[in-house]
């Protein structure tokens, strides 16, 4: 465990930015997406500039939920609303440089809700990780004591994302991604219940909430202009567009377009690697090597090879493993001493029917 601590969101001339996925607002008017933009201070020499997007019935409802929700995780700053912000699809403040590569991200699932663990952060890291034409690279830091907030102590030195309680009476922010000079980003997600409840009886799908927010973190705006649009079938159909639409787990060529844009192959930092031969574009070492994500209930999985023992030890809520094996079903039932295990060992490349009594995921080297 890391040490607790919060973090302070910016000095005189720091501006931060703030960026929250939307939901349907609790109000009885229609919802519609309004970007409102804050100044907020706190203590002497201290201002930040926020932006939360908001669906809610008005105008005067959006800003008064994006007040709600800076106040709630900012109680000693003062909040001053400047007008809307737009965004079309541009970098976000900063970007990362070559030698902070891979961006380390930790996770503080206190107060998260059923079901959502590492595994959403970790699928979230390993799709914006996964892009062939980006050198950009997340690494899962593991579990935190440390908190997301906004104009607190700090800051700590840590990339984490946490949960808190977020008001939803008059519109709902579903997460806030906050951004300092000091080169640290933190995620802050709404653990209140309402914020699963308000999407007309759809349920809401985290992971999906997580992997537009760590977007964010690498350093993309949104994929359409807000509110001037009309936004293209491209702009509509990414991750980062600035709507929640609905269940997203895959990046869409206009996501992999502006990661590529902004971390070009060849910005890598230099290192010892061999110089490649002329002609041919190095290609970034895949990431992750094997990252195994298991949800309650059966999951098809290819494991690391080598003993079961230690990837169950890794995989805390893996239950049991299944494998068809010369004309029958044989099981590893953790528990079970090892003589009376069907199998102590797993296959290179063979995949395996794991039975998970919850959620957990682990990266394996």
């Amino acid at each position: 465990m890391r040490r607790r601590g919060t973090w302070l969101a910016g000095l005189a001339s720091l501006l931060l930015g703030v960026t929250g996925v939307l939901l349907a607002s609790a109000g009885e008017n229609p919802p519609s997406l309004y970007t409102i933009e804050l100044v907020v201070t706190g203590n002497p020499g201290e201002t930040v500039l926020t932006r939360i997007e908001v669906s809610a019935g008005n105008r005067g409802e959006a800003e008064a939920a994006a007040r709600d929700a800076l106040v709630a995780v900012a109680p000693r700053a003062a909040v001053v609303p400047t007008g809307s912000a737009s965004a079309a699809w541009l970098p976000w403040s900063w970007k990362w440089e070559s030698p902070e590569i891979p961006v380390p991200v930790a996770y503080n699932p206190t107060g998260a809700p059923d079901g959502v663990g590492p595994a959403a952060v970790i699928a979230g890291l390993q799709a914006w990780s996964s892009v062939a034409t980006s050198s950009f690279r997340f690494t899962y830091a593991g579990i935190t004591d440390n908190s997301a907030s906004i104009l607190e102590l700090g800051p700590d030195g840590e990339n984490v994302v946490s949960w808190a309680s977020l008001p939803c009476e008059r519109g709902c922010v579903l997460g806030l991604t906050s951004k300092n000079s000091a080169h640290e980003v933190d995620m802050l997600l709404n653990s209140n219940p309402e914020a699963a409840l308000q999407l007309g009886g759809a349920a809401l799908d985290w992971r999906t909430v997580i992997l537009h927010e760590l977007g964010h973190v690498a350093g993309l705006e949104h994929s359409c202009p807000v509110p001037f649009g009309p936004c293209t079938e491209a702009e509509a159909g990414a991750v980062m567009y600035f709507a929640y639409v609905g269940t997203l787990r895959k990046l869409a060529p206009d996501d992999i377009a502006g990661l590529s844009a902004l971390y070009p192959l060849g910005s890598e930092a230099p290192g010892p690697s061999p110089t490649p031969a002329p002609g041919v574009t190095p290609t970034p070492t895949p990431y992750p090597e094997l990252t195994v994500i298991l949800e309650r209930g059966w999951n098809l999985v290819v494991l690391p090879p080598g003993p079961v023992e230690p990837v169950g030890q890794a995989l805390a809520c893996m239950a049991a493993l299944y494998e068809f094996r010369e004309g029958a079903w044989t099981a590893w039932i953790r528990g079970l001493p090892q003589g009376l295990q069907g199998f102590t060992g797993l296959v290179d490349g063979r995949a395996y029917w794991a039975w998970a009594d919850g959620t957990c995921a682990h990266i394996f080297p």
